[in-house]
């Protein structure tokens, strides 16, 4: 009986220990070194996930899917409107998108855990005109986004090439979408 209580106690003990990393884990993608930015991160080089997004109607409703930015370069933005660090790189993605859309680069903006009049009211706030939706179907967790904001860079051939975590500024997006342009 001892021999038994002793395996679910370590049993226990091994599953409370990797929450406790997870929940350490996601704490540390959400703060980051203290200003919310990370920088730009080494991710292997791999297909973008499949999705359909429902976009938000400031975007002109509709859908958007991978199958959307194939033979485009393309950003795409994870964020949220409660997300400080996504309130201060909002203008530098809208910036850059005026600056590049008519060279053929998509901007996407995805929103993750948040309500619809939140994220709405964040679009107009900061006057992003790039398509917008709300994540409804895991978008996030296929891309394997820690933590918002985290942009994806994402070739002509659907590969998705870099990845930033953190709040991005006008001069790190442009070096990105330069290289995507190549």
């Amino acid at each position: 009986m001892d021999a038994v209580l002793t395996k679910r106690n370590l049993s226990f003990a091994t599953v409370v220990a990797a929450v406790v990393a997870l929940i350490a884990l996601l704490v540390y993608g959400m703060t980051g070194r203290g200003d919310g930015s990370l920088g730009a991160l080494s991710t292997p080089k791999r297909a973008a996930p499949d999705f359909s997004l429902t976009l938000f109607d400031t975007s002109g409703g509709g859908t958007f899917s991978n199958a959307d930015l194939m033979g485009h370069p393309t950003v795409v933005n994870f964020w949220a409107s409660w997300c400080p660090p996504c309130k201060e790189e909002a203008p530098h993605l809208e910036q850059v998108w005026q600056e590049y859309k008519d060279r053929g680069v998509i901007f996407l903006g995805i929103d993750v855990q948040d309500n619809d009049d939140d994220a709405l009211e964040f679009i107009k706030r900061y006057g992003i005109t790039y398509r917008n939706g709300p994540d409804r179907s895991d978008i996030a967790l296929d891309f394997g986004m820690l933590a918002v904001p985290e942009t994806f860079f994402i070739d002509r051939e659907g590969q998705i090439v870099g990845k930033f975590a953190g709040a991005i500024n006008s001069e790190q997006l442009r070096t990105f979408v330069e290289e995507l342009l190549k």
